[in-house]
This record gives C-alpha cells, structure tokens and sequence, in this order.
C-alpha cells in the first residue's frame, strides 16, 4: 500500500565545512584620523571647499567636533570588514539616535579575493618605481595583517571562502535599504556557489540579475589550447524587497545613427532628420532627442582595465577595474542622495566612480579596505581626481567632495597577543621573535617580555597595529621598573600615535621605541621553531640563522620660517629605510644602489605624497586632533612617464596672529605614513 506523505516546502541550501560557526562580532569605535579636502600643490588652500562646509554647519573649528559634522564620504582601514560591518550597522546618530546606515544603503559592490591557488605574496606584489631615470624599481609586499588575513580566509579552501562571504552578506543585508541592490563580482571559481549563496541570504525570487561582462579581446590572445578561452566575469545582483530602484540606462549613439541626422537647426543648435507624413506635413525629430540601445545584461562595450587604454589611471592592482564598469553600475543602481558601500575598495574605482557621478547623483560612499596601502592609494587617486578636465569639452572640471580617513577594528584584541592562530606556542614565538630582535627572553610580566640593552621589549599583535590604549598601558608598567625604556614590537604603527608617545615620555618618563615586524621575520620564526622540535640540542644551530632587522616608522624632517602672515613650510628629508630597499633589490646592483641612495635627493623618489594641516589645533574629537589634510603635493605618473614633480615648499597666509601648530603627513611609494609637528609664530 502506497502513503503519501506532505512536507513542508524548504529553501535549498548551500553545505560546506565550517557552515554552522559563526564569527562573535562587536561594534567599536572608529577613529577618524584625517580629513581630506582634495587641494593639490598649485592650489593655495581649502578655503573655497572648506567656506560652503561651515554655511551647512558640517564643520566647526576650536572645539571638538561631532560625528554629524564630518564629511559623509569615508574611506575606512580595517583588520577585518566584518567589524567594519558590524559598527555602520550599528553606527547612530549622537543627535537623532537614529541609525546611521541600518536599512540605508542604496547601493553595495563587491569585488571579493578570487580563489587563487598560488601564492598570496606574488599575486598581490605590487611593483613601485622609485626612480624612472635611475631605473629604480622596488616591490610593496602584503604587509602581515594582510597576509594572515588572507590565510585565514583561505586555510579550508573554497569552504573558508563561502564562510567568510556567507558573514558578511548577511550584515549588508540588514544594511541595504528597501530599495537597494547589491552586486558581486566574480569569476569562475566561486560565481555558483554564491549564487546559491545568495539565494538563500537574499531569496531565490529576489534574485534581480546575472550581468556577463565580457572584459577581454581574444583576438592575438595565447590562451590555452585544450579548453575555451576566459573572456568574462559575472556580476551576481540582488535585491532587498521585489521594488528596487533601477534605472535603464542606453548605449550611447553609434556614429552610424547620426549621420543620418543631415541636416542642422542654428537656432537650437541640433542636428536633425525631416520626416514627411501622409497630408504632407513635415516632422523633426532630433539628435539630441533620441536614445541609444538599451543596455542588456551582457556588456560587450567596456574592455578590461589592463587592455582599454583609453583615459584610465593605473594603479598598480592587478584586480583593478575599469571607471566605466563602476559609474555604469552605480548611475543605474543608485537614486539621488543615495549611499554606495564598497567593503572590498581596493585602488578606490567605485568611490572615484561615485565622485564622477556626484553632480548628477550627489551620492555620498564608504570604502573600506584591510590594506593600508589600498586607502592611500584610493585617497591618493581622489585627490589627482580634483580638477581634472571631464570627459567632454566645455563641461569643466571634476571637483571632488571632502572625506575622512579612518582607523576602525583595531581595538578588540585589547592587548592579547595573537601568533598567527597558534596560542599554544605564544611563548615560543615571542622569545624567537625576540632573539630575532637581539634582545633576551627573560618575561617579567604578560606585557614586558624580554629585555634589550638597558630597556623592555613587549612583542605585540601581529594581526593589527598597536593602538594608543596598549601603548600607554604598557609603558604605565615599565614607569615602576629599573628600565625607562620600552621597544614594541608591532606588524604595524598609526603615525597619529607619535604624538601619543610624546607624551608618554612627558606623562610617565617612560621613552617608547616602536619597531615594525616584518614578514620575513614570522617565516624566520618558523624555521626556528621546526629546527627546535627536529632535536636542536644546543642553541648555536638556531643561532646560526641570519638574524631580521626590525625597522623604524618613518620619520620627517622639516624647516619652518614665519613671516609676518605668512608661513613656509619645506619638505626636508626623510630617513630612508636603506638597508630594507637594498634587500629588495638585486645582489648585482647593492653597490650601485648604495651611492644612488647616498645623493642629497634621493630621499625624495621615496616620496609618493605629502600633505599639511596648517593648524592642527583647529579640529578635535574627543579632545584629541585630527589630521586635515588641507595642501598636498604628490608623484603623478601615466605609464611610465612623470608627468607632475613633488612640489617641496608650501606657503599659507594667516588671517589672524597667533602661536600656530602646523602639522605634515608624509606617505612614502610603500604606503608607510609618518608625521611631524611644529610650531610658528604670526604677528
């Protein structure tokens, strides 16, 4: 006898190993460190810019400033976007006590990591030109906080992947307005498992569309023989509700439809065609009138970064994306006073798409980034952005709206230290990594760890830099010690926190000496541990191995001189990382190199961007300054040409007299920042 048995209806569902584990995430706060009014060196200040913020009450100066009145466009630097997420889902307004962003983007793009199987290093190496004349090439390696980043995403394979897609797709959904849509871009090795991904996220039924882009001329291409050629990726979109916003957009008119407008109206200044009806009445119709094709979810018309030489700025990403494929989806996705998110930034293509479009959209943007470099390179590109020509004639210049730079997620690991995942051997790495550094192992506490030539050695987060708390927490120790003084030995350091050791040093009389890790130093620890658990029986076997040099942040020097109303500020030098920059390079050319480094000026091709806040008292929060980068002067390159000169020297005339704290940010070609102040007197 047969029985029919009725069950309920059930979504399908993607499985994979780690499915069920879910990342405990908290919001914390963000740290604005900068904000950016887009004056380049010719330009004499922010005045202009900075005049129309205080008519709209964003800005106020000589007090501390509330989070309403920043720019609304940010660029974001995190240790991991989830936490990122997680604190502009829960981000309020301090007036309101509205959310800020919950239920509120209008529109998210995401151009996640491919799954590649070969090496993160190579993959991601960018390669920088020190000095074209010279030949000088170096190469910008991942830093650490990236690279555990990345095998972390990665240590389980395409499993890893969908996990760590699966969290982060599940907060922009709660992030996505009613009418917002999102897209994700990918290639053939993950583009179906995030479809079904999403369906079970977002729902099948609001699955909105799958665009091919095809990105890549096949013509003269050596592909492989015994497969198709790859010619495109696919864009994945959904949406949040079934009424999104969508605007059709059209190709515009091909050359062959307006030549058949022959004739010209001098008084509308159009071209127009002449139609005749049956009672021989005549009818215009006009060029300006009429419409392109429809665009279809297959784009043909936009060729890939790398092959379309027409009007791109390169970066130097391997990833990057064409402006075109950007400003396309953002014009049709997001309405007027929308909100684009980009959590995968990267050289900064959808925010300077976003910028383009803002006279027409006047939408604002979030980029957010794990890589430091990736934010000063997307700061960098805006601010080239400012006053530069549009595309077309007679239609102006590009005039790019002021945003902030921010530190976000560095503040949940307290001060715990994390040895790349494996906590069972904390204390083998940090005495390794303390032998590296030439001091000895000898903890006196959980944060003083060994000891170096009369001063502590704490051996900090290698998954994020050493934020301002831990630093005074551990120097607050040390005050009461034989020692006054303390080396932190960190994968990374904000330039803003100099000014925090200072004082330290005047608070405490404790002095911090801060000491980057880096990669090869980890790789080094390794070996010597493997050498320890293959039976070293004395310590000369691991001795014998080279040891790392652990290098300084970056240090500025300037000359100042005042007169009257008027300031001038030089770019003096820079203490160049030379023995680093020399093991970048080839063993052939270290003599060679050596004298090119030992030239009065060489310190300048070191130089990528450098910016001035001619009063850095003026803007606070929370009692502390922030950086407003109001002038700068930087590399520009197209190919391999120079095509703009760093400019050296600043002037700045003051409206009122006064004892003023200037203020200069330096970013060199590796994406390192460092900051110096100083003050002048106007009369």
């Amino acid at each position: 006898m047969k029985k029919t048995v009725d069950l309920k209806p059930k979504k399908p569902i993607l499985a994979y190993m780690g499915m069920d584990k879910k990342t405990l995430t908290e919001p914390i706060p963000s740290q604005v460190v900068e904000v950016v009014y887009p004056q380049k060196a010719f330009t004499l200040a922010k005045d202009d810019i900075r005049g129309k913020l205080f008519e709209e009450g964003q800005i106020n100066t000589g007090k501390n400033v509330k989070a309403t009145e920043l720019p609304k466009n940010r660029l974001i630097w995190t240790n991991d976007n989830l936490v990122a997420l997680k604190t502009l889902l829960d981000e309020k307004d301090p007036v309101s006590g509205e959310y800020r962003y919950r239920n509120k983007i209008s529109l998210i793009y995401l151009d996640p990591p491919f799954m590649v199987q070969d090496d993160f290093v190579t993959q991601n190496s960018i390669d920088i030109e020190v000095d074209e004349e010279e030949g000088v090439v170096s190469i910008k390696e991942p830093t650490i906080i990236e690279t555990i980043a990345y095998k972390d995403t990665w240590k389980n394979g395409l499993d890893s992947f969908l996990q760590m897609m699966r969290e982060r797709l599940v907060l922009m959904k709660e992030l996505l307005a009613p009418t917002g849509l999102i897209y994700v871009h990918l290639d053939w090795h993950a583009t179906h498992y995030v479809k079904v991904l999403m369906d079970e996220i977002f729902d099948y039924g609001l699955f909105f569309s799958e665009v091919i882009w095809s990105n890549e001329s096949t013509s003269g291409f050596k592909g492989q023989a015994d497969k198709w050629i790859r010619g495109h990726d696919t864009l994945l979109c959904f949406s949040k509700t079934s009424k999104p916003y969508f605007k059709k957009l059209f190709l515009e008119k091909v050359e062959s439809t307006k030549k058949r407008y022959d004739k010209y109206d001098e008084e509308k200044k159009d071209w127009y065609k002449e139609y005749t009806n049956d009672d021989g009445t005549n009818r215009r119709v006009y060029l300006s009138q009429t419409i392109g094709s429809p665009i279809a979810d297959v784009w043909t018309d936009i060729p890939s970064f790398q092959t379309d030489n027409a009007s791109r700025t390169y970066t130097g990403y391997p990833t990057q994306k064409p402006i075109r494929l950007l400003k396309r989806i953002i014009e049709a996705g997001c309405p007027h006073n929308g909100t684009v998110l980009d959590a995968f930034v990267g050289s900064g293509t959808t925010c300077e798409a976003a910028e383009q479009l803002s006279n027409k959209l006047d939408c604002s943007w979030i980029g957010i980034d794990n890589s430091k470099f990736a934010i000063h390179t997307a700061r960098k590109r805006l601010i080239e952005l400012n006053g530069k020509p549009k595309g077309k004639k007679n239609e102006g210049v590009f005039k790019v709206r002021p945003f902030t730079v921010e530190n976000m997620g560095y503040y949940q690991r307290g001060v715990k230290w994390d040895p790349i995942q494996v906590s069972n051997q904390a204390d083998s790495y940090r005495k390794a990594i303390i032998e590296l550094f030439g001091g000895e192992y000898s903890p006196y506490s959980k944060l003083l760890h060994g000891k170096k030539r009369g001063a502590w050695i704490h051996v900090g987060p290698l998954s994020a830099p050493i934020v301002a708390e831990q630093i005074r927490t551990i120097a607050e120790e040390v005050k009461d010690t034989e020692f006054k003084k303390l080396y932190i030995l960190s994968a990374d350091f904000n330039a803003h926190h100099q000014t925090d050791i200072e004082n330290i040093k005047k608070d405490l009389g404790v002095q911090v000496m801060v000491r980057l890790i880096p990669a090869s130093a980890i790789e080094e620890v390794k070996k010597r541990l493997d050498l320890m658990k293959q039976g070293a029986k004395d310590a000369e076997q691991i001795n014998e191995m080279p040891n790392i040099a652990f290098f300084a942040p970056l240090t500025v020097k300037i000359n100042t001189v005042a007169d009257g109303k008027e300031a001038m500020i030089e770019l003096a030098g820079l203490e160049v990382d030379a023995e680093s920059f020399l093991d970048s390079q080839k063993t052939e050319r270290r003599d060679e190199l050596q004298k090119w480094l030992d030239k009065k000026t060489s310190w300048q091709s070191f130089v990528d961007f450098w910016a001035i806040d001619w009063n850095y008292d003026d803007l606070k929060i929370a009692g502390e300054p922030v950086f407003e980068n109001e002038w700068q002067s930087f590399r520009k390159r197209k190919g391999k040409k120079t095509v703009e000169d760093l400019v050296v020297k600043a002037f700045h005339t003051y409206d009122k007299p006064g004892v003023y704290t200037l203020a200069v940010k330096v970013t060199d070609v590796f994406g390192n920042d460092g900051i110096v102040t100083a003050k002048v007197v106007i009369k």
